[in-house]
């Protein structure tokens, strides 16, 4: 009986401890995306530990010029993903997608992405599609858009 009740309190402990660690990275989560959203650079901070609390390995900032289009770069499965990190009162366009190709290919990469605080274009959007279902190099397209506080 008294391994029983120690098990079960194990079991309490840990999922308490996992729900409070949990809480505490949303809230970290919050707070640099609060200061990302008044600093680009800052919001590319926030852009790399968003992918890597959503399963991307190897998450890191490119230099800030001469990055060749990529602002991130990351790998999630053994595959190499670029991201164009785009913090915008407007909707990204569909110039981005050139880099993004350009990216890809320097980096070796097979999947890119779009990170936004705002929404993409439709135009962008129909380039995208039509990257990912081409068949070339890029195997698959990431978008991740309106990232706000409240979304967190």
């Amino acid at each position: 009986m008294t391994y029983v009740v120690l098990i079960l309190l194990s079991i309490s402990l840990a999922f308490i401890w996992f729900f409070l660690r949990g809480r505490k990275r949303n809230e970290r989560l919050k707070s640099l995306l609060k200061a990302g959203l008044k600093n680009p650079y800052l919001f590319e901070e926030f852009a790399r530990e968003y992918l890597r609390e959503h399963g991307f390995k190897t998450v890191r900032v490119t230099r800030k010029s001469k990055d060749f289009g990529a602002d991130i770069v990351a790998k999630k499965r053994g595959r190499t993903v670029v991201f164009q990190v785009k913090l915008r009162s407007s909707a990204v366009e569909k110039g981005v997608v050139k880099e993004l190709v350009a990216a890809a290919y320097i980096y070796g990469a097979v999947e890119v992405g779009v990170f936004t605080n705002g929404e993409i274009s439709q135009g962008l959007e129909k380039e995208l599609k039509a990257i990912e279902s081409a068949g070339g190099f890029i195997k698959r397209v990431h978008v991740v858009e309106n990232i706000t506080p409240e979304e967190l």
